[in-house]
């Protein structure tokens, strides 16, 4: 099974033979080793509601894919999975060669057996890194790279001063300014309760780049206008402004 055969494919849960969405994403590990799970939308959902279900739970070689009952359908579920579908991102050798685009993942159950590039393809175990880029190893050799330096390295580093021993002598300041106050440093607890708005945020547009190159086959509408036309190839600023009007899921589904 080949992961482009799986966005827009409806989902039947047999226990009560509902429709319980479409297939529109694939999740992987961080290695690209195994699919994970499934990303599922209502045709009808416009409050960006993700749900996740296990693709080892799946039957997914017929016309429509199938799950015993939909109960393992859930948000939690992407917590298991790391990477969205790399389809569309550009590749290069460990020595900065192109490699075209990841065009297509070839999986046996949920086990990925073949990563299909423009040049070449790759076993899972000649992954070296992903990210913004996708870098495979063709040497034939094993390679070890460092590991990416976090992305809050600085956090930490901006500490307030250290607070002096409770039982310490005092010593005399030459500079007044440099004396420690714990009255500005303390925490103050608001006397009057303080509501809280939690919003949604959209899904980032790089978790819908397995859409790129893809033909949008109906118009995407906002607010009464069309703003991706019919026969449209799915680029990044497509995603982005799909993204922007809050409409990712109904490109997906309209985009194969």
């Amino acid at each position: 099974m080949k992961v482009s055969e799986l966005p827009g494919k409806t989902l039947i849960a047999l226990s009560g033979a509902e429709n319980a969405g479409y297939i529109i994403n694939v999740w992987f590990d961080s290695k690209l080793s195994r699919a994970i799970t499934v990303e599922i939308v209502n045709d009808d959902d416009e409050t960006e509601m993700r749900k996740f279900a296990p693709l080892k739970n799946m039957e997914c070689g017929g016309d429509a894919a199938v799950i015993r009952s939909s109960a393992c359908i859930k948000e939690q579920n992407q917590s298991s999975a790391a990477v969205p579908c790399p389809v569309g991102i550009t590749c290069f050798n460990q020595n900065g060669k192109a490699l075209g685009k990841i065009r297509d993942i070839e999986l046996s159950d949920c086990v990925v057996t073949e990563i299909i590039c423009d040049e070449a393809t790759f076993k899972p175990a000649q992954l070296l890194s992903l990210g913004d880029n996708c870098i495979f190893n063709d040497t034939g050799k094993k390679i070890s790279l460092p590991k990416p330096r976090p992305k809050n390295a600085q956090a930490g580093k901006d500490k307030l001063p250290k607070e002096p021993p409770v039982n310490a002598p005092e010593t005399p300041q030459n500079n007044a300014a440099q004396t420690y106050d714990r009255r500005a440093y303390a925490v103050q607890t608001p006397t009057v309760p303080q509501s809280v708005t939690v919003t949604r945020t959209p899904p980032p547009a790089r978790d819908y780049s397995f859409l790129l190159g893809k033909h949008v086959h109906s118009p995407v509408m906002s607010r009464g206008k069309v703003i991706i036309p019919e026969d449209a190839v799915v680029d990044a600023q497509i995603i982005e402004l799909a993204r922007l009007e809050n409409k990712l899921i109904q490109l997906a589904l309209r985009a194969y």
